[in-house]
């Protein structure tokens, strides 16, 4: 009772809860909301680095995602945090990084090669995703880095990639082709116009062969019925 001075069951266990809450709530007003931002820019031009090759200790990032993490206070959702701040800053760095440098890429180089260099900076960068943003459930942060990079880097340039569709056919590059579609089919309904050409071009290969076949046949009918005609002369 409360009389007695009796501690009732789970009470140090709810004090310790309480104030745990208490001083991460005052670190974050105090201390972290006023270095966030810089922590977070300081991560984002170490991703920077990385993409040009530079080499660091990645576990700086991480450290940086981490207390996001870590030092949410919103039980409801323990990542409301680290998802407006981080995750938005590492998406958005992302984007701007391939505006840029996806463009450059493909007026230097083509869309033949074009094709090859999205494929791999997708892959890439779904990789770097794993190291430094956060996963797991509840979290959707790959996903939509994901979505993020199909649309700087396939989206965008779907009326260039569709146009290159015919002549891979038509010259039977079937491994540039297979990077082609799986490109756009990260893209909605992105695979129907490269399989409308590649049935256009059965319908117009099989006329073609069978305007051959009559022309073949038309001749050797022809040639038959003038020696047959000469014979029985």
């Amino acid at each position: 009772s409360s009389g007695s001075g009796t501690v009732a069951p789970g009470a140090p266990q709810r004090d310790g809860i309480y104030v745990q809450r208490l001083m991460l709530l005052l670190w974050n007003e105090t201390i972290f909301s006023q270095i966030r931002h810089r922590l977070q820019q300081s991560a984002m031009k170490l991703v920077h680095s990385e993409r040009n090759g530079e080499a660091f200790d990645s576990q700086l990032v991480i450290g940086v995602r981490e207390s996001y993490v870590n030092l949410n206070t919103d039980s409801k959702d323990r990542l409301s945090i680290y998802k407006e701040h981080f995750e938005t800053a590492y998406i958005e760095a992302t984007q701007r990084h391939y505006e840029a440098h996806s463009s450059e890429f493909l007026s230097q180089n083509g869309i033949l090669m074009y094709m090859d260099y999205a494929e791999e900076k997708m892959k890439e960068e779904l990789e770097r995703g794993l190291r430094y943003l956060e996963q797991g459930a509840g979290c959707d942060s790959q996903q939509r880095l994901l979505k993020t990079l199909v649309g700087v880097l396939v989206e965008h340039y779907m009326d260039q990639l569709v146009q290159e569709c015919p002549g891979l056919i038509r010259s039977n590059q079937s491994k540039k082709l297979e990077v082609l579609f799986r490109l756009v089919d990260h893209v909605q309904k992105g695979v129907d116009p490269l399989l409308k050409a590649l049935e256009e071009h059965i319908r117009t290969s099989g006329l073609d062969d069978m305007k051959a076949c009559a022309e073949t046949i038309t001749t050797v009918s022809c040639k038959r019925i003038m020696d047959w005609g000469s014979w029985t002369g």
